[in-house]
């Protein structure tokens, strides 16, 4: 089998959170973009990934069209850790994270949607054998910046079954109106978007650490500060989450190794696929760590992220922004149900797009 072409598909989907959208990258984020890559064989066989694909698409595009396709076509696409190890050594000089990341990381879920097609089996059953049916959700709550309209939003997920929500707010007010709206038996996450330097991360740890948060995720910027992570591991209770922002595997090692998190978040549509996921998880265990990515999108990156953690060893948790749209791009497969998903046992990724909505929401 061989590889004849590579294409890209940008669907941009409206959405509703509950709130007027804030800035994201400099602009009002009105959309979720979905970068698809679309591999196509020989055999008749297609496999579709997901590069990251928030506001970055165009240059992540570039990547893939102009660098990452010629090198692929006429390859074998079940030999897949061959073939994306040859791109990292021949592209490396152009960058070991960012669109270039993003455009191998899309590139690696294809390939591994290919690959239980050809198979006949779910992309779970070739990771190992699946240890859970279905695996509860988080709710990712969209920012607000606002502590009441969180606390309703995040009582409102935990009314419809959701026991984890994540809270994107940098303020101790809306983790204070949150945990009191859904009670201690719902866990609480705060996402700070790399909101502090230091030492105000350790007073925000301080200010909210009666309200017993599950993790902070990303208290420091910049997110590469390592020994600052680390201090804060070392002077704080609650436990840190890390990872969205990190460029490869090899990298997340180091980030294990010196930070003290306890959680670990690589993305597969940024990180490196599958591959990537599966790496940093057996290093997270290596290092006392839980796996629990980062999935901020709807498209073959949350089905990817599905997969791993149906075979996971941990209890997994899987997160989904908290928000509607018009369509969902994987049909029903990842609409959660009193904040559970059933994990597909279609060939591949079972991600086969209505070709209605990619017409209609192409950007």
């Amino acid at each position: 089998m061989k590889i004849t072409a590579i294409e890209t598909l940008v669907v941009s989907l409206p959405y509703d959170s509950g709130a007027p959208p804030l800035p994201l990258g400099g602009q009002a984020r009105t959309t979720m973009d979905s970068l698809l890559v679309k591999v196509s064989t020989d055999a008749g066989l297609v496999g579709w990934g997901d590069a990251f694909g928030v506001r970055v698409w165009p240059v992540t595009r570039l990547f893939i069209e102009r660098l990452v396709a010629p090198l692929c076509i006429g390859a074998d696409p079940l030999a897949r850790d061959g073939l994306l190890d040859m791109l990292s050594r021949t592209l490396y000089h152009f960058g070991r994270g960012g669109p270039l990341q993003y455009a191998l990381s899309g590139l690696d879920i294809a390939l591994w949607d290919i690959a239980g097609k050809a198979a006949g089996q779910p992309v779970h059953a070739l990771i190992g054998p699946a240890r859970h049916a279905e695996i509860p959700v988080y709710a990712s709550l969209l920012p607000y910046r606002d502590a009441a309209l969180a606390a309703r939003q995040a009582e409102r997920a935990a009314a419809e079954g959701y026991r984890h929500v994540k809270l994107h707010e940098r303020d101790a007010e809306s983790v204070a109106a949150t945990r009191a709206a859904v009670g201690a038996d719902v866990g609480v996450m705060v996402d700070l978007n790399c909101a502090f330097d230091a030492a105000g991360a350790e007073r925000f740890a301080g200010e909210v650490a009666r309200y017993a948060p599950m993790w902070l995720e990303e208290p420091v910027f910049p997110p590469e500060d390592f020994q600052a992570m680390a201090r804060l591991a070392g002077r704080i209770d609650t436990p840190l989450a890390l990872g969205e922002n990190v460029g490869t595997a090899a990298e997340f090692g180091q980030v294990l190794a010196r930070t003290g998190i306890a959680y670990a978040q690589p993305s597969a549509a940024k990180t490196g696929g599958i591959t990537a996921l599966l790496q940093v998880a057996q290093a997270a265990g290596r290092h006392g760590a839980a796996l629990m990515p980062h999935s901020a999108y709807f498209g073959p990156g949350l089905l990817a992220t599905l997969h791993v953690l149906a075979a996971a060893v941990e209890s997994p948790i899987l997160e989904r922004f908290y928000c509607t749209m018009p369509v969902e791009l994987c049909g029903e497969a990842t609409l959660p149900e009193r904040g559970r998903v059933r994990v597909p046992d279609a060939p591949g990724l079972g991600f086969e797009p209505d070709p209605d909505v990619l017409r209609k929401y192409a950007a």
